[in-house]
């Protein structure tokens, strides 16, 4: 009754590796686990009470798919004043979180059979997410002994005909490297 998608995909090895901190952690052993961008406190205050005052207004609602159209014209004010960037709304769709939007665009932008470059290391999820989409992940190794800086030409000698995207994280997760703009430039 699975779809060949979901079968072909991989166990989550962050939920594995959540399992396995709550296990050790069962046992007495003190750990951090660094495996889920998840905050160690509890919701500010302030955005408590926005939730609450939200709440007593009514705002309970099913918004827009793309997000309310405040929050995403608050958001290209934000741009324009912080990095001098010019957005519109429509330029602008809120999600749960980067793995939503993700999938969402590979889904989009990906057909059978397609390739999506993947420099490695990588954030675990970028595989499962191109597989999902039905493309083929060609991962791409950065060197650790060069910052695991972009190596532009090893990405440019894996793109083929059937290359569709290449992922572009910076700061990388996990390994913390910032791309520069000339490397990024060189890859445009």
């Amino acid at each position: 009754m699975i779809s060949k998608r979901i079968k072909n995909m991989t166990p989550s090895a962050t939920l594995e590796q959540s399992a396995k901190i709550a296990e050790l952690k069962k046992q007495g052993i003190q750990i951090i686990g660094f495996n889920v961008g998840e905050p160690d406190y509890n919701t500010p205050t302030n955005i408590i009470h926005k939730a609450e005052e939200a709440y007593k207004l009514g705002l309970t609602r099913y918004t827009p798919a793309a997000g309310m159209i405040e929050l995403r014209e608050e958001i290209c004010r934000k741009f324009k004043k912080e990095y001098n960037l010019e957005y519109t709304s429509k330029d602008v769709i809120v999600s749960s979180g980067a793995k939503q939007s993700l999938t969402n665009a590979f889904m989009a932008i990906v057909d059978p059979g397609e390739e999506v470059i993947v420099p490695t290391p990588c954030w675990v999820s970028y595989v499962e997410m191109v597989k999902l989409a039905e493309g083929i992940p060609v991962l791409v190794r950065m060197e650790e002994k060069n910052g695991f800086r972009l190596d532009v030409e090893k990405i440019r000698k894996s793109i083929t005909e059937k290359t569709k995207a290449i992922i572009i994280n910076s700061p990388n997760n996990p390994t913390g490297a910032v791309y520069s703009e000339e490397d990024l430039r060189l890859l445009g």
